[in-house]
C-alpha cells in the first residue's frame, strides 16, 4: 500500500492518500499490538489454569471444574487467533482496493488523453 500512493500524480491527492495509508498502517499496528498483548495474557492464563488443574488433579483426583475453565480459555485463544487472521485479511483487502484504484486512475488518464485529442 505504501508504494501505491507514490504513483498518484497530483501532489494534494498524493498527500491525502499518504495520510490515509499512514493512518491505516498505524491503526493496524495498534490493533496488532493490542491483539499480541491479549494473546500473551490468554496464554499465561491458560498455562496457569493447566497448572492449577494438574495440582488439583493430584490433590483430590477430580479436576473437571478446572478443565472446563481451561476449555473456555482455549476457546478465547482460538477467537483471538481468528481476530488476528481477520485483521490480516482486512489489511490485504485494503491493499487490493488501493491497487485497483491505481489501475482505474491509469485507465481514466488514457480516456482523458483520448478525449483531449479529439
Amino acid at each position: 500500500m505504501d508504494g501505491l500512493w507514490r504513483s498518484v500524480a497530483s501532489k494534494p491527492q498524493r498527500d491525502l492518500w499518504k495520510r490515509k495509508v499512514e493512518q491505516v498502517v498505524e491503526e493496524a499496528d495498534s490493533l496488532r499490538e493490542s491483539l499480541d498483548r491479549y494473546m500473551q495474557r490468554q496464554q499465561r492464563r491458560m498455562q496457569e489454569a493447566q497448572e492449577r488443574a494438574e495440582l488439583l488433579g493430584r490433590a483430590n483426583g477430580e479436576s473437571s471444574h478446572v478443565l472446563r475453565i481451561f476449555d473456555k480459555e482455549a476457546q478465547a485463544m482460538e477467537s483471538a487467533r481468528n481476530s488476528s487472521r481477520m485483521l490480516e485479511e482486512a489489511s490485504a483487502t485494503g491493499a487490493a482496493i488501493l491497487a485497483k484504484y491505481s489501475e482505474q486512475r491509469e485507465g481514466l488518464k488514457v480516456v482523458e488523453f483520448i478525449i483531449f485529442c479529439i
